[in-house]
């Protein structure tokens, strides 16, 4: 009779999830994104340490803080500057893209699909402007992002003590001090890898001649913290683009070979190293959760649906009574010594 309670509770979830985006969007957004500072806050801290320079904690997360909204500035403008540039170029896009349609029509694939079906509605112009105009408004509303950090700040020492008073016992503090550890830990080496994912790929899109490389540089960036399908999208969609700009079959296979390349290494190699483990998520609960959040809050929810499912699987792994939930998250199963 358990799962008519567990069953209500994840449609009621459902619903103040959809109901509440316009509250819970920036809220999640911006708890991902002190994480992430506070994790770089303590590198930092450590690293200044070994200089006999001692920050202290508000300090270290207001540098990177403001390190952050430099970066984020810059990228966007970059970004911009990238994507205007693209836009005034669009109409040699779109002639070659009617040249790949007209070639796949003489082919063996117009007996199996209709190449006008499949490229003929496609309108770069339209596509890139809207997408421009998607970033300026998420821009502009990034504004209550910011709010909800600064009280994040204000707030966590106050938050420490009060968990302090809560839980009397030692044995449940450490629990929370582990599940905060891993936490940071995970997005702290995502971060690492993510960047040099990022900047790999927009070095050889550069030296390619890709149109878009700074656009994909930074996707690359976001789409790291995807599994599995970031990856492909990170490599398909430059490689796609590439052959659309050059029709030059060659320097498409490059793209792909070399992005296919910087994901294996990263991914496959540099992470699992650094973390002594890959990341223990389903991919059939990573795909549902991925398509639901994508129906809940649009691309935003695709971007946080992997690390609030990530963040739930260290909760739940470190409690008794949620472990079970942990393993039917997992993808190979968790020891539950652990």
């Amino acid at each position: 009779m358990k799962i008519i309670p567990a069953v209500s509770f994840l449609f009621f979830s459902l619903i103040l999830l959809y109901l509440g985006k316009f509250l819970l969007l920036p809220l999640f957004i911006a708890v991902f994104l002190y994480i992430i500072i506070k994790s770089l806050s303590k590198d930092l801290r450590s690293l200044s340490l070994k200089f006999k320079i001692n920050l202290n904690r508000i300090l270290s997360i207001v540098l990177i803080f403001l390190f952050a909204i430099f970066l984020c500035y810059f990228s966007f403008k970059i970004f911009k500057i990238n994507v205007n540039k693209v836009i005034s170029n669009t109409s040699s896009y779109q002639q070659n893209l009617e040249n790949i349609t007209n070639y796949l029509s003489e082919t063996f694939i117009s007996k199996i699909l209709s190449a006008n079906q499949i490229f003929g509605k496609i309108d770069f112009f339209k596509i890139f402007t809207e997408f421009l105009n998607f970033l300026t408004n998420f821009a502009g509303n990034f504004s209550l992002v910011l709010i909800y950090l600064i009280f994040f700040v204000l707030e966590e020492k106050f938050f420490e003590k009060k968990l302090n008073e809560i839980l009397d016992n030692k044995n449940k503090m450490k629990v929370f001090v582990k599940i905060n550890d891993e936490i940071y830990n995970y997005f702290r080496i995502k971060v690492f890898t993510s960047f040099f994912t990022g900047t790999f790929t927009f070095i050889i899109l550069f030296f390619l001649g890709n149109d878009l490389s700074t656009v994909f540089g930074i996707f690359s960036f976001f789409l790291n913290f995807i599994p599995y399908i970031g990856s492909l999208l990170s490599i398909l969609l430059p490689s796609i683009f590439s052959y659309v700009q050059f029709l030059d079959p060659l320097n498409a296979f490059l793209t792909l070979f070399l992005l296919f390349f910087i994901q294996l290494f990263f991914g496959n190699f540099v992470e699992p190293k650094i973390m002594s483990k890959t990341l223990n998520l389903s991919p059939v609960i990573l795909m549902i959760f991925f398509s639901l959040m994508g129906k809940l809050w649009g691309v935003s929810g695709m971007f946080l649906s992997v690390p609030i499912l990530v963040v739930l699987l260290i909760i739940f792994n470190n409690f008794k009574e949620t472990k079970k939930i942990a393993i039917f998250l997992s993808e190979k199963g968790i020891n539950k010594n652990s």
